[in-house]
């Protein structure tokens, strides 16, 4: 009998089995952690007529919103980003000075504002929870209303 039959004989049970089992565990246990970061979505509020700005890491998309005055604007603000994300928790915000905001948005959610009338003009808005904060180009944007 070889020595590696007299070992599997000894323990029981063969030694690769032990190894697959341990590492089929492993996988399982990253599938938990993973699965659900890749199918999260933001919360499914949805507002008919709503102008959606999607805020992640990398900034606002669109940056620049334009608008006629007159008439409510209405914002669904969507952060996509989880609460992995290292630099702020995964929060983000839509702050403006000009508007008086301080919108905060939870990681993988959205939020509905609704602004104005609005005078026209140019209304700067940013995040400053993350990615450098307001001082980041990227977390900037314009809010242009037109007369």
């Amino acid at each position: 009998m070889t020595r590696r039959a007299q070992r599997t004989r000894r323990s029981g049970t063969p030694q690769w089995l032990v190894y697959s089992g341990v590492a089929a565990l492993a996988l399982g246990a990253v599938a938990l952690a993973v699965v659900p970061i890749l199918r999260s979505r933001p919360s499914a509020e949805v507002v008919a007529g709503a102008r959606e700005v999607v805020i992640t890491m990398g900034g606002f998309e669109p940056a620049h919103i334009v608008e006629a005055a007159g008439k409510p604007i209405t914002l669904t603000i969507i952060n996509p980003d989880s609460s992995f994300h290292t630099d702020g928790g995964g929060w983000h915000q839509f702050g403006s000075d000009d508007l008086k905001l301080d919108v905060r948005i939870p990681p993988q959610s959205r939020k509905t504002i609704t602004l104005g009338p609005l005078a026209p003009g140019r209304y700067a808005f940013y995040c400053d929870i993350c990615c450098g904060g307001r001082s980041s180009p990227s977390m900037q944007g314009l809010l242009e209303i037109t007369g």
